[in-house]
């Protein structure tokens, strides 16, 4: 069921992009916590972008691009568990590199990308609540592949890890849902309420439902139309095994008449004696 703009909570996709590409600050310590460093100097808070390289291939809707450090952030928001999220982190990091290729950069100038994923699930089922991935040499496993990427994946579900730092575990349990105790917390719940205050945004998220509605709509309308379509199709195909069905029995019955034995019926039709029977049995 779609939720009224008021119900709206920091893990919709809509409340989180309004309350960080506005919020400078709260998208910078939420980078800070994550990465465990200061963040010197800002560069850039960039709102939803869509890249699509090229007319005809799939293009992505990145939550929230911040640069700072003369790094790249991309902070993303999962409330549903995919079994391609790896995958899907590889597609935004290629199309992340190419989209400044795309600009008439070369490979040197590519910035060091950190890709952020808070999850309200456990994305590896590992009961970890960070998951740092690196890239290693598998013959020199000490030994850290520094390609300038990294990814980092956020769990909110309990229990939490042991260790984690008091402002860490305040905003896991906020993203959780459990609380909304901390400074950080504190900080987002009020950016929330102006946010659910502006007339414009609540309009806007309003017309975008409407559009999710139609689409969900006419999805819900083709979806029938082609289960109407397959339902006759497969009547057709039953209907036709049917008539089959009672060709073949009259063709038995007839040579059954003509006094043919059971085993030379079954000969002639290539079935079992055991089919012709039965056959025979319904007629």
């Amino acid at each position: 069921m779609t939720k009224t703009y008021d119900e709206l909570t920091f893990t919709d996709d809509f409340m989180f992009c309004k309350v960080l590409e506005n919020n400078e600050d709260i998208c910078r310590k939420i980078i800070e916590l994550v990465v465990g460093r200061k963040i010197a100097k800002v560069g850039s808070l960039q709102k939803q972008k869509s890249i699509e390289l090229t007319p005809d291939g799939k293009g992505i809707r990145l939550d929230v691009i911040f640069e700072g450090d003369d790094k790249i952030y991309n902070i993303e928001m999962q409330n549903m568990p995919k079994d391609d999220l790896p995958r899907r982190v590889r597609y935004y990091q290629g199309l992340l590199d190419l989209d400044v290729m795309e600009r008439g950069k070369k490979y040197k100038d590519l910035k060091d990308t950190t890709i952020i994923f808070i999850c309200t699930f456990d994305p590896f089922g590992a009961g970890k609540s960070i998951y740092n991935v690196r890239q290693i040499i598998e013959e020199m496993p000490e030994f850290q592949y520094n390609d300038g990427t990294s990814k980092i994946f956020l769990s909110a579900k309990e229990p939490l890890s042991k260790g984690l730092t008091g402002e860490m575990k305040d905003f896991l349990d906020f993203v959780g849902g459990r609380s909304d105790s901390g400074i950080l917390p504190g900080r987002i719940r009020q950016a929330m309420e102006k946010v659910k205050g502006q007339v414009e945004w609540r309009k806007e998220y309003m017309l975008l439902q409407e559009k999710i509605d139609e689409a969900s709509e006419i999805a819900e309308k083709k979806g029938e139309k082609k289960g109407r379509a397959e339902g006759e199709k497969i009547g057709r195909a039953e209907g036709e095994k049917i008539g089959e069905k009672k060709g073949v029995a009259k063709s038995i019955m007839q040579m059954k008449k003509n006094n043919m034995t059971i085993s030379q019926i079954a000969q002639i039709m290539e079935m079992s004696e055991a089919e012709i029977e039965e056959l025979l049995t319904e007629e």
